[in-house]
């Protein structure tokens, strides 16, 4: 029984259809799986990493954001300290020298990637091929549960040593033999305070009467000062008038200096003394005439010697 050809348009119709889906869902895994970076060209480039931990093959290189390459193999050991992670880079995108290349991760439980940050400012030159570049490592969870292991075995070493000098305080230093002996100290210490403020009271009793004391003898050195200046004076004024008496003019040095003058005056008082203002006679000089006369006339004794 032949075909209607209604039915043979039909099959038709659904056999192009099923191509043309197969045919985009062919281009849409070219276009966004594993397949279609096979058509695209690379160069290699290797970083060592101090870590990289959960870095795996086929991790996505990512500059800005964007896709530029992938991890083309696992991590392996380095001479001397690290890892190195070989990369494979899109042969068009050009890379500035000094980027700095760090494993992160999307979240804290992400998976990682190789992020690639350019340096600021406009790139004058960009990395060659198959070149070693030091890489950074972000800290995630991993990291901080390792920190976070080792921050509580120190933990407990703190606690330890805590509780073992808490042991030996509460054994040694706060023993009841030390407590006795500090009550003992405390009380003593009491003792000495309040006999030091009753010394303090008597030390304010004589710092006082030192003090009244030192009044009274700054008083009497001020007296004695005073009178230093006026015995000073009176010294000079005493020089003064023997200065004058010796060598000034008037009655007192006359006196002092010429022998007659003294004479007369002697005289003058002695016939006043004698017989008054109103009687008066120089009786005086007659007796001092009579004086050198009466020794002229005295016999003076002869010696008479025996045998």
């Amino acid at each position: 029984m032949a075909t209607p050809p209604s039915e043979k348009t039909l099959e038709l119709k659904v056999g192009v259809f099923v191509i043309a889906g197969l045919a985009v869902l062919a281009a849409l895994v070219v276009q966004f799986g594993r397949v279609g970076e096979g058509f695209k060209t690379y160069y290699a480039l290797t970083v060592r990493f101090p870590d990289a931990s959960g870095l795996l093959k086929g991790s996505d290189v990512l500059l800005a954001g964007a896709k530029i390459g992938r991890v083309s193999g696992g991590p392996r050991l380095a001479p001397g300290q690290g890892v190195e992670v070989p990369l494979r880079i899109y042969d068009y995108v050009k890379i500035p020298a000094g980027s700095k290349f760090t494993v992160g991760s999307s979240g804290l439980l992400g998976d990682r990637f190789v992020a690639v940050t350019m340096p600021p400012g406009q790139p004058t030159a960009f990395l060659q091929k198959n070149i070693m570049i030091e890489g950074t490592r972000e800290t995630g969870l991993d990291d901080l549960t390792r920190e976070g292991g080792f921050l509580v075995s120190d933990l407990r070493g703190t606690v330890q040593n805590v509780n073992t000098t808490v042991t030996r305080l509460n054994e040694q230093a706060l023993s009841p033999d030390n407590m006795q002996n500090l009550k003992a100290s405390v009380e003593h210490l009491s003792e000495a305070t309040a006999a030091l403020a009753e010394s303090s009271k008597k030390i304010n009793g004589v710092i006082e009467k030192a003090d009244a004391t030192m009044g009274s003898a700054k008083k009497a050195a001020d007296d004695v000062q005073v009178a230093i200046v006026d015995a000073r004076k009176t010294i000079q004024a005493a020089t003064q008038v023997i200065q004058e008496a010796t060598s000034g003019k008037g009655l007192l040095p006359a006196l002092l200096s010429n022998q007659e003058l003294a004479k007369d005056l002697r005289a003058l008082v002695s016939n006043l003394r004698a017989h008054g203002i109103l009687f008066y006679r120089d009786s005086a000089a007659k007796a001092e005439a009579r004086v050198p006369a009466e020794r002229s006339q005295t016999p003076v004794p002869r010696k008479t010697g025996g045998r």
